[in-house]
């Protein structure tokens, strides 16, 4: 077991567990590359998960960290399953993307990608969080991307998806115009 994973092991969902484990990347940066790989792990075990709620904070705290993962983070993201999994990477995804310096870097295919990723999401997940921040990212691409907006119409006002209450206030957002 890597010392990375036996960091990891003991913590709880906490935030200040969260935190805890932030403060352990930023202070053995040796261990970022395989961070980034427990965190993006498809099979979902309680150390995957959590290595995906400290990435949050890892990226959050300096969004520009992304850069140098996003192509291959991309290929990742596809292969995702899990919903505290997926709140965490949209969540991350949303503040890279809401913040013009870092959003710029990225090509037209990559934001394409990610739209792919936010419409399989929307179509597949079943909790709140990762639905909202889909939708979100996919409102803040709609400028470059005019048919998104048929795209969110297709899935949130014609389709049979049957949505919590909670995705309720962003698919008002939407269609507020």
């Amino acid at each position: 077991m890597s010392l990375l994973i036996s960091f990891i092991k003991p913590l709880s969902a906490s935030r200040e567990n969260r935190l805890k484990g932030l403060k352990f990347i930023e202070e053995n940066p040796e261990f970022t590359g395989e961070l980034f790989e427990l965190a993006h792990n498809e099979e979902a075990k309680r150390e995957h998960i959590y290595a995906a709620w400290i990435w949050e904070f890892y990226i959050l705290t300096k969004l520009d960290r992304y850069l140098v993962f996003f192509e291959t983070y991309l290929f990742m993201l596809k292969k995702i399953n899990h919903s505290s999994m997926r709140r965490s990477h949209s969540k991350t995804l949303w503040y890279f993307l809401k913040n013009k310096n870092t959003s710029d870097t990225l090509s037209k295919a990559q934001k394409e990608r990610v739209i792919s990723i936010c419409l399989d999401w929307i179509i597949t997940e079943t909790k709140a969080a990762p639905i909202n921040f889909c939708i979100k990212i996919l409102q803040l691409l709609k400028t470059e991307f005019p048919e998104i907006q048929e795209y969110l119409e297709d899935l949130l006002l014609h389709s049979k998806r049957e949505f919590s209450k909670g995705v309720f206030p962003v698919i008002r957002s939407v269609f507020k115009n």
